[in-house]
């Protein structure tokens, strides 16, 4: 019971922050200031890089849905989706990379940031870090817990 509520939430997660960022990759403004470090916005929202950053953010969007599906294939009656020991391998791996993202760089963000003071590294340390420890060790947990 506990596993699959935690296998619906995190699906739900995915889906939405893949439509976040399907929203911002074709113009969006939500938000939009948190979720790169102010350091890098001069080079990265220019607009001879707009395309760059319109396909960086459909292809994480892609990998967030992706997350989403596969963490919805360990629920038991979506098994079909792919085989369970797929599922269980791949949902690992996810739960890995949020935890290395929690983590960080070790300076614009993650736990370990030196730089604490920006709009991004105040979001990332009160939105994006808590976030990513959830999905990394709940990823992790749902592959450890019995139907």
């Amino acid at each position: 019971m506990i596993r699959d509520s935690i296998i619906f939430i995190n699906f739900g997660i995915f889906a939405l922050l893949s439509l976040l960022h399907i929203y911002w990759a074709f113009g969006g403004k939500w938000a939009i200031e948190y979720t790169v470090p102010n350091e890098w916005k001069a080079s990265y929202f220019e607009q001879k890089n707009r395309f760059k950053v319109s396909a960086a953010t459909i292809i994480v969007a892609i990998g967030l849905m992706i997350f989403a599906f596969v963490t919805l294939s360990n629920y038991h009656n979506l098994g079909q989706l792919m085989p369970s020991n797929y599922s269980k391998v791949l949902s690992r791996i996810i739960g890995g990379i949020f935890l290395l993202r929690a983590v960080g760089d070790f300076n614009y963000f993650g736990i370990f940031k030196k730089k604490s003071t920006t709009k991004f590294a105040i979001k990332d340390s009160q939105i994006f870090v808590p976030l990513c420890l959830y999905l990394g060790i709940s990823s992790i947990l749902i592959t450890l817990m019995n139907f």
